[in-house]
């Protein structure tokens, strides 16, 4: 390449090389790592000719290599959006899914009605992206986030340093001895998938999401059957769980077991394609 190039021949150069690959929805990726890379709006990617040096371009060059091999944008550039903030997301991290968002909004909906400070437990918590967004809306509660990963709890605390949250506690625990008081509100967003699933699904995330928190290495159901058989030693009086579920078939045998071992009352809450995405159990 010339010393100089538009970015306009640049983008286009880079989408004609991932036409020939396995990348799904490569051009959106590619105006993600161009306005990283440059800081600049999408807009100024087409509107405005915006010249490349040379350190521009190996900067890009590098990225691109990454994304050719369809590593995952968001570990690319170590970041992801959730709800309404930014979120540190480096490689082996559990990369956040616009789909949770609606376990933030049921926790949300069901702390607003609340009047007394209350205690909120994330398991899995992975970057910590689910219950930072509901601790930055409550910061009169006390927040727990708990993972078996040390670097997911690493990264979640650093996520909490950036976004200034000073009312939760990370902890590296195995959630199925959970050595902690009862609480007022569980949300969970579980490892759900089969095993047998886990081949079936697109490289860029078989090979980058860690495995820990795709599969129960079993059939998909270990956590919801732990959660809802102790429902009532881990949620005090009045408070209630949220349980994120899968597009899978395992949705099916989940609400089989919800159905044999819940004693108490259960609700689902529907996404916007109206499928069963959260279980509410009070």
């Amino acid at each position: 390449m010339n010393k100089t190039t538009l970015l306009r021949d640049y983008l286009h150069l880079q989408l004609f090389k991932l036409k020939k690959t396995s990348v799904q929805e490569s051009k959106q990726k590619s105006e993600m790592l161009i306005q990283h890379c440059l800081k600049i709006s999408k807009a100024d990617i087409y509107l405005k000719d915006i010249l490349l040096d040379k350190q521009n371009i190996d900067d890009l060059n590098i990225m691109f290599d990454s994304l050719i091999m369809n590593t995952p944008v968001q570990h690319i550039i170590e970041e992801t959006f959730f709800y309404e903030n930014s979120f540190f997301t480096p490689p082996g991290t559990f990369i956040p899914r616009t789909d949770t968002e609606l376990l933030v909004d049921c926790a949300i909906d069901f702390l607003s009605t609340k009047k007394t400070k209350l205690r909120i437990l994330d398991l899995c918590t992975g970057s910590g992206c689910i219950v930072l967004s509901i601790a930055k809306k409550f910061p009169q509660n006390d927040f727990i986030g708990i993972d078996k990963s040390s670097l997911a709890i690493k990264v979640a605390e650093k996520n909490q340093k950036l976004l200034k949250i000073d009312n939760v506690k990370f902890l590296k625990e195995d959630i199925f001895n959970l050595k902690i008081n009862k609480v007022d509100l569980l949300v969970c967003n579980p490892p759900y998938l089969a095993k047998e699933e886990i081949e079936s699904l697109d490289s860029s995330v078989k090979n980058h999401d860690p495995e820990i928190a795709l599969t129960d290495l079993k059939d998909g159901t270990t956590y919801y059957k732990f959660l809802i058989s102790n429902f009532k030693s881990l949620i005090n009086k009045n408070g209630a769980m949220f349980i994120e579920l899968p597009y899978s078939p395992v949705a099916k045998d989940i609400e089989s077991i919800n159905k044999k071992l819940n004693s108490n009352k259960s609700t689902y809450l529907k996404d916007l394609e109206g499928k069963n995405r959260v279980i509410k159990i009070y």
